[in-house]
């Protein structure tokens, strides 16, 4: 079998997969967040040990072939005709690698999220692998050699807070397994590592959704060349196998006078740039809310009889209000993907302050929580100095991939009380980062009159089988 019967591209860092069961693709897709190595290299390896018999030709070829593509029937009842619901039954499985964690949460917050799903490389379990130089600095030579001094410390830093942090929760946890120390001191050593990062994603969409965001993607023109380029290359490889649906895939005049006023900075420079020990949620008087009344017309069902994988009704999502959360980039990262709330997305800026690591926080006082402070302020003040360099110079697009993970990002969405049922279920785990349970716990405290206004309910479901 040929891998190239399976994958629209062996060589290009965007490619999407063809001809393969869904099951197989979604399986192979979950070592992403696991694994350093590529989908073709473990779809490579499934088809050379014959774990897979898949027949040896290209279908999608052949379809391209036919009188339902090549004599237009599709795009006549898909496009022409009107009938574009036809694009939210045909979907297109691809990965993106070598791109910025900056570039990743661009493709997760993109109008159309809600229909894509994702696997990204996770720095919890894995070590970084480099960092994107944007093309951009290819006009500015000597900003290009401060950038890079910046990212190849940054990655020297990592290689010493991780040992830093392993003796830190090492003797905070003397009965953890060595192995389990390691995840949590990889996950804790990431905060010193910049948005720059590099990153693999795995997208799973239909056709519409697909052909927005790629619209979305393209009116980054004139911030982010690696945006838009990456965008052309997913139209590329999804027209491969969707022949006959991505379409409409133009920036519009309205996406791009969006983008230009998203590439805008908000916040105003402090005195001094703040530093927090932790994440924190605020609520506002006067915030937009709508307090939980049941009326006869409501259908709940027994909310006591609720469990960790038990959903509320939908009408669940008017009820609730308006929070900001302010927390590292890190956990910003993990919150974004929790696409129930309906998010104000801010562009990351080092004047937002910086987040104290809490392993490092409860160990202060010792010599290797002070190292690990110390070079994280260090850092940030490199990352400010950097940032403001980049804007001066016209580089607004650019200046987020020197944004450090431990950097604050505020965060204001409508938290609904369907997505917080979920969210808190979810994030309250034992296994959960602790910065992201300690939002999870802070907003269970916000909404604890409103969860009671529920009879039955419990918002924290993990224990519930």
């Amino acid at each position: 079998m040929k891998l190239e019967n399976y994958v629209t591209s062996t060589e290009d860092n965007v490619y999407a997969i063809k001809n393969v069961p869904t099951e197989v693709v979604g399986t192979v897709f979950a070592k992403v967040s696991r694994s350093p190595r590529s989908f073709r290299d473990n779809l490579y390896d499934l088809i050379k040990e014959d774990m897979l018999h898949l027949p040896d030709i290209d279908m999608i070829s052949m379809f391209k072939e036919s009188a339902a593509h090549a004599g237009g029937f599709m795009k006549k009842w898909g496009v022409d005709y009107g009938h574009s619901s036809i694009k939210e039954h045909a979907f297109a499985q691809f990965c993106i690698e070598g791109v910025s964690r900056w570039f990743t949460e661009i493709l997760e917050t993109v109008q159309a999220a809600k229909w894509l799903s994702f696997t990204e490389f996770s720095l919890r379990y894995q070590k970084p692998q480099d960092f994107v130089v944007p093309r951009e600095l290819d006009q500015h030579p000597e900003l290009k050699e401060h950038y890079i001094t910046f990212g190849k410390e940054c990655f020297r830093k990592y290689e010493e807070l991780v040992p830093l942090f392993f003796a830190l929760i090492k003797a905070k946890h003397p009965g953890m397994k060595d192995s389990a120390v390691e995840k949590l001191a990889y996950e804790n050593a990431r905060n010193v590592l910049p948005l720059a990062t590099k990153s693999n994603v795995a997208v799973t969409g239909n056709a519409r959704a697909i052909s927005d965001a790629i619209a979305e993607m393209l009116s980054h023109e004139g911030y982010s060349s690696e945006v838009v380029e990456i965008a052309q290359k997913i139209r590329k490889h999804t027209t491969e196998v969707l022949p006959s649906l991505i379409s409409h895939t133009e920036a519009t005049p309205y996406l791009c006078s969006y983008m230009a006023e998203f590439y805008q900075r908000r916040v105003q420079e402090p005195e001094t740039l703040p530093v927090y020990n932790g994440p924190f949620v605020e609520v506002t008087k006067d915030a937009a809310a709508l307090a939980f009344t049941r009326s006869d017309d409501m259908v709940l069902g027994d909310l006591a009889k609720m469990n960790r994988f038990s959903e509320l009704p939908a009408i669940m999502r008017a009820f609730g209000k308006r929070v900001a959360v302010t927390c590292s980039e890190g956990c910003h990262h993990q919150i974004i993907r929790h696409r129930a709330f309906d998010f104000s997305l801010q562009l990351p800026d080092t004047r937002y302050g910086l987040i104290l690591p809490q392993e490092a926080v409860e160990a202060s006082g010792t010599p290797e929580a002070e190292r690990i402070i110390n070079t994280l302020l260090t850092m940030r003040a490199e990352s400010h100095r950097l940032y403001n360099e980049l804007v001066e110079n016209g580089l607004i697009g650019i200046a987020p991939y020197v944004v450090l993970n431990a950097n604050a990002r505020r965060l204001p969405f409508y938290a609904n009380m369907y997505g917080l049922a979920h969210f808190v279920t979810l994030r309250k785990e034992e296994y959960a980062q602790d910065e992201i349970r300690s939002v999870a716990f802070q907003l269970e405290r916000i909404f604890h009159d409103m969860e009671h206004s529920l009879p039955g309910f419990e918002m924290d479901r993990h224990l519930k089988k």
